[in-house]
């Protein structure tokens, strides 16, 4: 069995050096994690990987032997975002005891660090919306020890407020919940094939009231005889209520809101677009705006209402549909919301 050949299945990189420091053996994955094109025979590991720190653990247990293990850091450049490995490394000793070099293996912990930092941002934004919603409604409660503060105008004002927080605590409860049977795999998807017109006319139909309420126009595009999309209405009706409460929220008084539907451009899949006339969005944000509580501008956003979990749930919805999405935006010049669906085999 050919040494080189099992080397190069490991999903760690793996390098091996002599007793001088210099690399003798390195599989494909190193190179790979390393940006190197040709093996580094020759070289010293300093050489090949850039790592202080790994070149001084190499230089030690050249000198006294044992194990190390550490973990490293490697920054990004245009090409890769940066890199965290755990490094573990051992003396080689031949059948007489005697030291003839050291192995390496790189583990690549970028991933599972960067879930880390996302999982703790998650926390951090939670316990920020949460907490918003709890002060106001502690503070209005304090009132209630004195029941004259709740008499006449001033009174229902309390209650208003406190009738508001409340209903965002539940809508912000209920958008967790969503996202929890998403991540778990949950969520069933009940499909049926249904005309892109038929959907777009219901959703214009649901929102036409709303939308004059603002002094906004709604208005509809979309071919009638267009293939059919296999979705589940009711989450259908999710996706498209997330985007029009979005739109709404955004779109100023006497603006226009689009909603189209057309053929994609390979002929396979339906393009649905939502478009406001804004204020759009910063072209080096509009990435992140389906990231789970990411708000362009905070505090504004947040007084507009809203969860900062909408857009979230209508990428996983899209995705159980085997879908995708995407936004189009500049500051200042409004908003597209652009998703995709594929047609119907049947």
């Amino acid at each position: 069995m050919n040494l080189q050949a099992i080397l190069g299945s490991l999903t760690e990189g793996v390098l091996v050096g002599d007793r001088e420091g210099k690399i003798v053996l390195a599989n494909g994955q190193f190179l790979r994690m390393f940006d190197l094109e040709d093996l580094p025979s020759g070289r010293t590991v300093m050489e090949a990987t850039r790592l202080v720190e790994v070149d001084r653990a190499v230089e030690e247990i050249n000198e006294a032997g044992g194990v190390r293990g550490l973990e490293v850091q490697v920054p990004g450049n245009e090409s890769r975002q940066a890199q965290t490995f755990a490094v573990n490394m051992a003396a080689i000793v031949e059948g007489d005891q005697e030291r003839s070099g050291v192995v390496v293996v790189f583990h690549d912990l970028s991933k599972l660090r960067r879930l880390e930092v996302v999982r703790q941002e998650f926390v951090t934004n939670l316990s920020h919306e949460l907490r918003t919603p709890l002060s106001i409604l502690a503070g209005y409660l304090e009132t209630l020890e004195d029941p004259s503060q709740l008499k006449g105008s001033e009174g229902k004002k309390i209650w208003a407020v406190l009738q508001r927080n409340c209903e965002r605590l539940t809508l912000l409860v209920g958008d967790l919940l969503e996202l929890s049977k998403m991540d778990s795999g949950q969520l069933e998807l009940r499909k049926m094939a249904r005309p892109p017109m038929e959907i777009l006319q219901e959703v214009q139909e649901d929102w036409r009231r709303a939308f004059a309420s603002k002094k906004v126009k709604l208005e509809l595009e979309c071919p009638e005889k267009l293939p059919a999309v296999q979705v589940d209405s009711l989450r259908m009706g999710q996706i498209f209520s997330n985007l029009m409460e979005n739109a709404l929220r955004f779109a100023p008084e006497g603006s226009v809101v689009k909603l189209t539907g057309k053929l994609g451009e390979a002929g396979r899949e339906i393009e649905f677009t939502v478009e406001d006339e804004g204020e759009g969005i910063p072209e080096d944000k509009v990435d992140r705006v389906f990231e789970r509580f990411f708000r362009v501008d905070g505090g504004r956003v947040r007084e507009k209402g809203g969860t900062g979990l909408g857009l979230s749930i209508v990428k996983h919805l899209v995705q159980l549909h085997e879908g995708r999405v995407w936004a189009k935006s500049r500051a200042g010049e409004g908003t597209q919301i652009i998703l995709t669906l594929p047609c119907s085999k049947s």
